[in-house]
């Protein structure tokens, strides 16, 4: 008698009901852990977007000039409480994304930040130029004295890289 005390009644469909609870908690844990670290604007913000590739790109560290297409890969050593400033052009397709040649954007992403950052250009057409300069500045998410891997890209052109090794003063 003293047996059947201790004993469970078995529940029909309690097996099922802990299976798709566990299901359900460990596809949410995979949604979270596989979002990528990313800030700004996606491509598909950008209205009537003309993607493009970059043609040109210059750095300026105080009075020196650098060129990473010309020099894949080029590092450049630079105080972490300094600035330096990148200058690109993007040109873009004859079409946009939306198959016509009316007023829109482009688009670029960068890690300079420290983190991925993707930006829409307004103001560009079919077939042009569209000259960008941003002032870079020492992450505040990155150790402060580091090499740190930089790449610029955009949805048509492979990454154009560089290097910035960030002193302490």
């Amino acid at each position: 008698m003293l047996e059947n005390a201790f004993r469970t009644k078995n529940i029909p469909g309690k097996n099922m009901v802990a299976l798709v609870f566990v299901s359900i908690l460990l596809a949410s844990l995979g949604i979270t852990a596989s979002q990528a670290f990313a800030m700004g604007q996606a491509p598909s913000t950008c209205s009537n977007r003309y993607d493009g590739t970059i043609t040109s790109m210059k750095i300026i560290v105080g009075h020196r000039t650098y060129d990473p297409i010309a020099h894949p890969g080029i590092t450049f050593q630079l105080r972490n409480d300094k600035s330096y400033t990148v200058t690109f052009t993007i040109h873009t397709a004859n079409q946009s994304s939306q198959d016509n040649t009316l007023g829109g954007n482009t688009w670029y992403d960068t890690s300079a930040p420290g983190y991925q950052l993707g930006s829409c250009v307004t103001g560009v057409g079919s077939n042009q130029d569209a000259t960008i300069t941003a002032t870079e500045v020492h992450p505040g998410n990155i150790a402060p004295q580091i090499t740190q891997n930089v790449s610029w890209k955009t949805l048509m052109s492979g990454e154009t890289t560089y290097s910035v090794k960030w002193i302490n003063p």
